[in-house]
């Protein structure tokens, strides 16, 4: 007679081809995290980062004279603090003996998306809330200075206040100012930090307008026969996940410096697709996915916004 906690084996038949589903669908989504922000691993239950000030120019220095030694400036600290996430997909015996394959072997296609769009939707929210001080959505964050990630008074420890922010659509206008803002962007000694900005990024209902900025070979609307300055000057990013279908906004607009943005993801854990675990009495197998990871902005220097509703 078997024994009453056998197990049967058709659980362990579907996992193979489960975990390959699983593992190609979240390698193949289209993510646009690692674009948009500095992706770190972290062993710990939360992470501490603080941005630091280059230093000032360099002092003439007279013939036998000593050189003038100074410390960075440190910015103000953040934490990071890791979520964790999950979910699961039963299969009952009664699909298997049924052979519901259609509906059987979808379910660590689910999985996949249903992990793989959390994460997108929690990193773009640090910009569809990134005009709220704490953040939103799905994704709550407060700045180290006491402000937005985009505000119009961030403070300078070297006294004064800084901007990375406008309400303007988006237009060849409040595109150059953008790029002029930034470009002026001074660290907490007051020194240019030569900021580059090289990517904007857009909803999917800006997706024509920013292309038309963008790729023209002419500027656009004007009959003059002059250049268009920005072709070739960003790189383009359409994100759904800022769009109003997500939750976010079909008017804000984004300029990043992807070198020198202050925005930053930690994965502290992702444990894949775990299972199958059998349950005796309902006759179900069951195969779930955990994972944790914390998003935020060190620094709001390297980052530009615009809520384009010209409020």
């Amino acid at each position: 007679m078997p024994s009453l906690n056998a197990r049967p084996n058709w659980p362990i038949l579907l996992d193979p081809s489960f975990r390959a589903v699983y593992s190609q669908l979240t390698e193949d989504f289209p993510s646009h995290i690692g674009d948009i922000f500095s992706v770190e691993t972290s062993s710990k239950a939360y992470e501490k980062d603080v941005s630091v000030s280059g230093l000032g120019k360099l002092s003439r220095k007279p013939e036998g004279d000593t050189i003038s030694y100074e410390s960075p400036v440190a910015g103000y600290p953040v934490t990071y603090n890791h979520l964790t996430f999950g979910g699961g997909e039963a299969v009952t015996y009664e699909m298997y003996s049924d052979d519901e394959y259609n509906v059987i072997k979808k379910a660590p296609a689910r999985l996949a998306r249903s992990k793989m769009r959390t994460k997108e939707q929690y990193g773009a929210d640090i910009l569809n809330f990134g005009f709220t001080y704490g953040g939103g959505g799905s994704a709550f964050f407060n700045g180290g200075d006491g402000k937005a990630l985009f505000a119009t008074d961030h403070p300078l420890k070297s006294g004064g206040t800084q901007s990375n922010t406008t309400t303007a659509d988006l237009d060849e206008d409040s595109l150059e100012n953008a790029l002029v803002t930034m470009r002026a962007t001074k660290d907490n000694k007051g020194e240019l930090m030569m900021v580059q900005p090289d990517t904007l990024v857009v909803p999917p209902a800006l997706e024509k307008e920013a292309r038309i900025l963008l790729e023209s070979q002419q500027r656009v609307g004007t009959a003059n026969n002059d250049i268009n300055p920005y072709k070739g000057r960003l790189k383009l990013i359409v994100w759904d996940f800022l769009g109003a279908a997500a939750g976010g906004s079909d008017t804000a607009w984004f300029i990043l410096d992807s070198t020198q943005n202050g925005l930053t993801w930690f994965n502290r854990d992702d444990r894949g697709l775990e299972g199958p675990e059998y349950d005796f009495d309902s006759k179900t197998a069951k195969w779930s996915v955990v994972a944790r990871w914390s998003a935020g902005f060190s620094d709001w220097r390297g980052v530009y916004g615009s809520k384009g509703d010209n409020s």
